[in-house]
């Protein structure tokens, strides 16, 4: 259970105007709230702290040593962040691939970690909410800082992945006289590529892809180069990244830098809609995630009032806690302890558990009431069973110059999660490694639309090996680069690749179902056709033997359609071929939209959780199959119900106890 912090009295000044009694009594307060774990660091003013490379201040390292020592006086474990957005270059030309300023990176940590080699309840943040390359254009996607190291890194990247010019050029769709050369090859910037169906300059998007990937492996490869500096100080103590909710927005991604770090980590702010989805797709199947930071911003109404109460922000954050559990993380963090005020940003300076005159919000009880919960239950969380249902994110497609994958990965999970009851895990299109491990029964890819030769041969290989379904929505017909190819003729029938029409039909068990596409749906997404039938009469599903396993493919693009009824049946029908267990039985109020409920398992016992973002107060009874054990309780408008029960099914802690009430019938 955590908590970012800086001082009441400073914020962001603690390490150059240090006063160790506040932290003293700040730390003290936090750790009678629940709090075991606090992050800080340094978001700004590195030069304060290393004005000339080489060259650290002492008296900020002694600041840092008291700060870190003040934290061990109460067992608070501590992260602590080197950089934001950027790392600073020190007079380098890419803060990222100049030597130079990797170097003086690596002199800046080196002079911090050195002096806490044995500080057994520190690790390392490496970067807040990176963005690649450009220091003046974060949060914006890759954007280039068009300099030597960068051009020269793209152009091995090139040669590694593409292998010889013909094939680059085929890729990208360019002629020998626009393409003459890898050395010819140009840094995009992204008013130079066809972002949208309507351009008005002829523009080219197949160096997006790989510019992207670039930026992804270039990131893992600075973090290394980093990380391998903290190794040689100290090889125990963790290591991270600290990512906001950049999945979707082409910024390093939790599945690509998961190999680089020793966890995961997400920031939970903007997408109040999705927050399940954010803890799925930054969970590594091998590796811990964190909600790194998680908060709520400050809305207004139009005549400048504070548009939601202290009561509704409390709510917010509590499911944005349960969240961060019910997915499989590790643990919750909130930004921020006390709210800066100094600050000149009408958003930020609202944001905390505390007012500007210390007293607490009613948000503070969520620290306190999570962590009495999670203390009195921490030796449940061993062996995790792992979700039966997988889902893919096609990368490729976002990526490119033409996003869909945010929508239906969003619209999948949420249709999953509280239409259906059913719960997934999240793999990357080119992270599909766990696959032999951790063998799902069914493996959903919703709406790719350009997917590579690569992922589609080890799904499919995979199926056929291992057994399990394998359900394909959408257009199977176009390869990572958006160009058509040959994929599944023979076997599944597979058509041309057309447009869709505002109003598709879906044959579906003899039965015949509206799909709507509404919006830019008809221009920047497509369907397939099957070769036999053509474009005359209803869209049907394929379903085909596929060794041990079988494949079910919708040609239509479900998951980016209106209507919610057509998606839950294609899954239902996908998962009783996969032949699913059941999580739960729900007795009664499985049925309400916005209510969210699931079981976690562990080795010892269970870990029941449910959120609503429902507007009433619910009557829940729900069985658990395993134990036979069922379960009745009221889950209050907009509050989160949790309990942990041992293998017999016998409860042996409820979150907020004192105002939750069990029955087991």
């Amino acid at each position: 259970m955590g908590m970012t912090y800086m001082t009441s009295d400073v914020a962001r000044k603690y390490l150059f105007l240090p006063n160790a009694a506040v932290w003293d009594r700040d730390m003290a307060q936090m750790k009678r709230a629940g709090i075991n774990m606090i992050r800080t660091g340094i978001w700004t003013a590195w030069r304060q702290v290393m004005f000339i490379d080489g060259h650290a201040y002492e008296e900020v390292l002694r600041a840092i040593d008291a700060f870190i020592l003040t934290a061990k006086r109460y067992d608070l474990e501590l992260t602590f962040n080197f950089f934001a957005f950027t790392p600073e270059a020190w007079e380098g030309l890419n803060p990222y691939l100049d030597p130079r300023s990797i170097e003086a990176q690596k002199r800046f940590i080196a002079s911090i970690v050195s002096r806490h080699a044995e500080s057994k309840h520190v690790h390392w943040d490496l970067i807040n909410e990176p963005s690649m390359f450009d220091p003046k254009r974060v949060f914006s996607g890759p954007r280039s800082a068009h300099d030597k190291f960068e051009r020269a890194a793209f152009i091995d990247f090139l040669k590694e992945r593409h292998g010889s010019l013909r094939r680059l050029q085929e890729r990208w769709n360019m002629t020998t006289e626009q393409s003459p050369s890898f050395e010819a090859v140009k840094l995009p910037e992204q008013d130079e590529i066809g972002m949208n169906t309507t351009e008005t300059l002829e523009k080219k998007g197949g160096p997006w892809l790989d510019y992207t990937l670039f930026t992804m492996e270039m990131h893992n490869r600075w973090a290394k180069q980093l990380m391998d500096t903290i190794r040689d100080i100290q090889p125990r103590q963790l290591v991270t990244v600290g990512q906001d909710e950049a999945l979707g927005a082409q910024r390093p991604s939790p599945f690509f830098y998961a190999s680089a770090v020793d966890y995961t980590t997400v920031h939970t702010w903007w997408l109040m809609d999705d927050l399940v989805w954010d803890g799925i797709f930054s969970k590594d199947t091998y590796k811990p995630n964190v909600i790194q930071e998680t908060g709520i911003m400050y809305v207004e109404t139009p005549d400048g009032r504070a548009k939601r109460s202290e009561l509704e922000l409390r709510n917010i954050l509590e499911r944005k806690y349960a969240y961060a559990f019910s997915t499989g993380g590790a643990g919750a963090v909130q930004w921020i302890w006390n709210i800066n005020f100094y600050m000149n940003n009408i958003n930020e300076s609202h944001i905390g558990a505390l007012r500007a005159d210390g007293t607490e919000k009613p948000e503070a009880n969520v620290s306190y009431d999570f962590g009495a919960f999670m203390n009195e239950i921490r030796d449940l969380f061993v062996a995790r069973e792992l979700e039966e249902v997988a889902v893919v994110f096609p990368y490729s497609n976002d990526f490119s110059n033409r996003k869909l994958a945010g929508e239906a990965t969003a619209r999948a999970i949420r249709t999953l999660s509280y239409e259906m009851n059913v719960h997934a895990r999240g793999i990357g299109e080119y992270h599909l490694q766990s696959l032999q491990d951790y063998k799902p029964k069914l493996i959903l890819v919703p709406s790719a639309h350009n997917i590579s030769d690569e992922a589609l041969k080890t799904l499919a290989d995979h199926v056929r090996e291992h057994g399990g379904t394998l359900l394909i929505t959408g257009p199977v017909g176009l390869d990572a680069y958006w160009r058509p190819a040959a994929r599944w003729e023979n076997e599944l029938g597979a058509g041309a690749v057309t447009n869709l029409r505002r109003e598709e039909s879906l044959l579906l068990e003899g039965r015949l179902y509206p799909v709507s596409f509404a919006g830019d749906r008809i221009a920047d997404s497509n369907k397939q056709l099957l070769r036999e039938e053509g474009s005359q009469g209803a869209t049907k599903i394929v379903t085909a033997a596929w060794g041990a396993g079988h494949i079910v493919w919708c040609p239509l693009p479900l998951e980016l359609n209106d209507r919610t009824e057509v998606l839950c049946d294609l899954y239902r029908y996908a998962g009783r071929l996969a032949k699913l267990r059941q999580e739960l039985e729900w007795l009664e109020g499985g049925g309400h939209a916005g209510v969210y409920g699931r079981k976690l398992s562990y080795s010892n016992g269970f870990l029941f959780i449910f959120v609503s973002e429902y507007s009433h107060s619910a009557p829940l009874r729900i069985k658990d199959p395993v134990t036979e054990r069922t379960y009745s309780f009221t889950l209050e408008a907009e509050r989160t119900v949790m309990f942990a029960a041992d293998k017999n099914g016998e409860i042996i802690a409820v979150y907020r106890p004192n105002e939750v009430d069990i029955s087991i019938l």
